[in-house]
């Protein structure tokens, strides 16, 4: 597995999951470092749709956001990482995506962008305990 692969990392999806069942395309995060042996890979996902939501850069804690303006990293639109749900992919199955072309690796956040998205993870209450583990865990 491509070992670039890690937390910030900006990938594009032709065919993600969503949890009620549809598939599209869709700009998501990768979270955290996992042993690829043992651990998912965990994502959240990205919109650039404002319908509301603040834009004042970085961590909304109560909306489960971190804002991002245009310009900013890798995005072009503003957007908002969308952190009220983690999707854990296995690392063959990411694999499998890329190998299928339905997946590609586009950019990385900036070391000090995911830092503050780190911080923003710890505030969250939207995020269970065991994955607030492996996301901070380094």
């Amino acid at each position: 597995m491509n070992t670039s692969l890690g937390k910030g990392s900006i990938l594009f999806h032709k065919q993600f999951k969503f949890k009620n069942g549809d598939i599209g395309e869709k700009l998501i995060i990768i979270l955290n470092n996992p042993n690829p042996s043992n651990e998912p890979y965990l994502v959240c996902r990205t919109t650039s749709q404002e319908k509301n939501k603040p834009k004042i850069f970085g961590c909304h804690e109560e909306l489960s956001l971190f804002y991002l303006p245009s310009g900013h990293d890798f995005f072009e639109k503003d957007t908002w990482i969308q952190l009220h749900e983690i999707f854990p992919f296995e690392a063959s199955t990411l694999l499998k995506d890329f190998f299928d072309r339905e997946l590609e690796c586009l950019g990385k956040l900036k070391d000090l962008t995911i830092r503050q998205l780190m911080n923003c993870v710890k505030k969250i209450r939207d995020i269970s305990l065991k994955h607030k583990k492996l996301i901070l865990r380094d």
